[in-house]
């Protein structure tokens, strides 16, 4: 309910019980003192996995419970930007971590370091390192690329370096000889 002694600007902390999925506090994101407690069917840890990540906020989360690991075991699963075990908001308080949310919650963090990296350029860079030695593109995947030739460079590249076989591994050197 509104404060009336701050003339209705805001609202006082409620907790709701009984929330169910038709429910418009269930459908929209609340920036306001409000906790909703909701019943999960069976009391089924799976239940309230879907339950959660159904919705299309996902800023932050919070499981309750006897056992660290169960909640941990629930938590780890939902789709949010933050999640808490048996607090609530905690999570906010500690600087050093991000925050953020995900889905319509908003995407990317500040605070912590990856707050920081988003106010960078972050960028790779590559030189060569031995003297006289320079990196360049074989010819068989360089602009214009011969489709053909270049498929096979391609596919021996991958397999020399991903294949799980000695024989395929001489059969990607013998591709990398026939098509480089």
């Amino acid at each position: 309910k509104r404060n009336t002694t701050t003339a209705g600007q805001f609202y006082q902390p409620t907790l709701l019980s009984g929330v169910t999925s038709e429910m418009r506090i269930w459908k929209e994101e609340v920036f306001g003192p409000i906790m909703c407690v909701v019943v999960v069917p069976g009391d089924n840890d799976d239940v309230c996995v879907n339950m959660v990540n159904d919705c299309p906020f996902g800023l932050g989360s919070s499981v309750y419970s006897a056992s660290k690991s169960r909640a941990l075991a629930i938590g780890s699963q939902f789709n949010t930007g933050m999640f808490t075990a048996n607090d609530f908001g905690v999570n906010y308080l500690i600087q050093s971590l991000p925050f953020g949310g995900v889905k319509e919650s908003g995407f990317g963090r500040f605070a912590g370091p990856e707050g920081l990296r988003s106010c960078c350029l972050e960028r790779s860079m590559v030189i060569d390192r031995i003297p006289g030695v320079k990196t360049t593109i074989p010819g068989a995947i360089d602009y214009p690329m011969n489709t053909t030739q270049g498929m096979g460079f391609g596919k021996g590249l991958v397999e020399l370096f991903y294949g799980d076989t000695l024989w395929g591994k001489v059969k990607a050197i013998v591709n990398l000889i026939r098509y480089g």
